[in-house]
């Protein structure tokens, strides 16, 4: 924000970047961090909600965008209203394409590198996993901004119960085990 109270979409995207470096080197961002005061928040708003599910940048990114955070939450909840199974994993091994462009097989491992996280897990079946993501983003952004309450509750409508896992009766099993042994 500025002295004057007034909030700048490109300070905050030159913040945003500054805290998150690695992200300067994601095309779609980097075009926006050149764009100067044609940037519109409609543009912003796209390109950082599926951002905001990764682990590493829903914290840094709800500090940034605060006055825009709804938006943003709004969005990332429009996409993932769009996910067809948020229950489900699938076991099957995948090939990820990293944003350095570099591929890796994996099976159910998380991916530090990828920017795009509804768009990688929706591809690789892992749906609930996406969907842990999701609740555990939306939890720190509530924490952080608990003006964001309405948005969050407006995805629990439509998605499983944040424990999902914990419902299946084989993973109970597994989680039971690994934590007696």
């Amino acid at each position: 924000m500025t002295i004057d109270g007034s909030f700048s979409l490109q300070y905050a995207l030159d913040r945003f970047l500054a805290r998150c470096p690695n992200l300067r080197c994601i095309p779609g961002l980097q075009s926006l961090s050149q764009k100067g005061d044609s940037l519109t928040e409609e543009e912003v708003v796209n390109s950082l909600a599926e951002l905001f599910m990764h682990p590493n940048y829903t914290v840094p990114m709800m500090g940034c965008f605060r006055p825009i955070a709804r938006k943003i939450v709004d969005r990332a909840v429009a996409l993932l209203r769009l996910v067809q199974s948020l229950k489900l994993d699938s076991k099957d091994k995948v090939i990820v394409i990293g944003e350095n462009g570099h591929t890796s097989e994996t099976g159910n491992s998380d991916v530090e590198d990828d920017v795009n996280v509804i768009a990688l897990y929706v591809r690789s079946g892992r749906g609930l996993k996406l969907h842990e993501l999701a609740s555990l983003a939306f939890c720190r952004a509530v924490e952080l901004a608990p003006f964001l309450l309405g948005s969050v509750l407006n995805y629990f409508k439509f998605a499983p119960p944040p424990f999902q896992r914990l419902l299946v009766t084989d993973s109970t099993s597994q989680i039971i085990e690994k934590v007696f042994s």
